[in-house]
């Protein structure tokens, strides 16, 4: 029915009307067989390859935005994504030095006379409830394992003895362990009952080793057997809180000055940033100790 009335149509129209329908007709004929020609072509087979790629990659990607709204980029939404904060620059300047904090204990360790520290009934190698593990039980609030605290504690009981005028603030300590570990326990780690960690911390970018994250030479240089059991062991928390004391004071230090503590920190991890985070954790458990 529908062809017939079309003929009927075509019939009416005039002839010079019909001659150039003809030609138009013609000539889309011949750009079809063209376009036949070259999609047979291997040039031509490789665009189509090209745009039945591209077109299928926008449909996806499409799809997904409708289905996932904020799965994509932020700049598809039309919003710019927010740059990171800076690191608050260095505010410590060598004349600020953290508070000392509370001391571990007020009576001397070992032989003061011999400069050679002994064990006794106050050090964590003794066994039993200890009046560090009390002192420890008592700075619960300041969040650092109370295994760490002892280790601090008691480096800074023995540094007292085998570093004279160095003055090392067990509060220094552990804001170089919060700083480097947190307190050994980076990555789910924690410090079981003899000082070591649950699995050893290596670091990802030179290899550091254990809870105050020791190179290899430096720990070389500077091992310690801090809980006195004859093994000098960087992931062992007494034997690495030991060797980090005679690290800091080493070239007769007096950290009770802001340059010489400043000094200290600075040769521990020579970064403004570093000195600064420790800096603020030290300072921090100092002040909350003595409240």
């Amino acid at each position: 029915m529908w062809f017939a009335l079309l003929l009927r149509r075509l019939a009416a129209l005039p002839k010079r009307a019909l001659r150039v329908l003809w030609r138009a007709l013609k000539a889309s004929g011949r750009g079809l067989r063209a376009a036949w020609r070259g999609l047979r072509a291997p040039a031509g087979r490789l665009g189509v390859q090209v745009a039945a790629t591209a077109l299928a990659l926008t449909a996806t990607l499409a799809a997904g935005w409708f289905l996932v709204p904020g799965a994509g980029p932020a700049w598809s939404f039309g919003t710019e994504p927010s740059p990171e904060a800076e690191e608050a620059p260095l505010v410590l300047t060598p004349e600020n030095a953290p508070a000392a904090g509370l001391p571990a204990e007020t009576g001397p360790v070992g032989d003061t006379t011999t400069g050679a520290p002994t064990e006794s009934a106050t050090s964590p190698a003794a066994g039993g409830a200890t009046d560090l593990d009390s002192w420890a039980q008592n700075l619960a609030a300041l969040g650092i394992p109370q295994r760490a605290l002892v280790a601090y504690g008691r480096a800074e009981l023995v540094s007292a003895v085998e570093n004279p005028g160095c003055n090392l603030p067990w509060t220094t300590l552990a804001g170089i362990g919060a700083t480097e570990t947190n307190h050994g326990t980076t990555g789910g780690n924690s410090i079981q009952s003899d000082g070591t960690t649950m699995t050893e911390i290596i670091g990802s970018g030179y290899s550091e080793m254990g809870p105050m994250q020791f190179l290899p030479s430096t720990w070389e240089n500077w091992k310690a057997d801090g809980d006195k059991d004859g093994v000098y062991n960087p992931h062992d928390i007494d034997d690495a809180v030991t060797a980090a004391a005679n690290y800091l004071c080493h070239g007769g230090r007096d950290l009770t000055t802001p340059s010489g503590w400043y000094e200290a920190v600075h040769s521990y991890n020579p970064r403004d940033d570093y000195v600064q985070k420790v800096f603020d954790r030290a300072d921090e458990y100092g002040r909350k100790s003595t409240v």
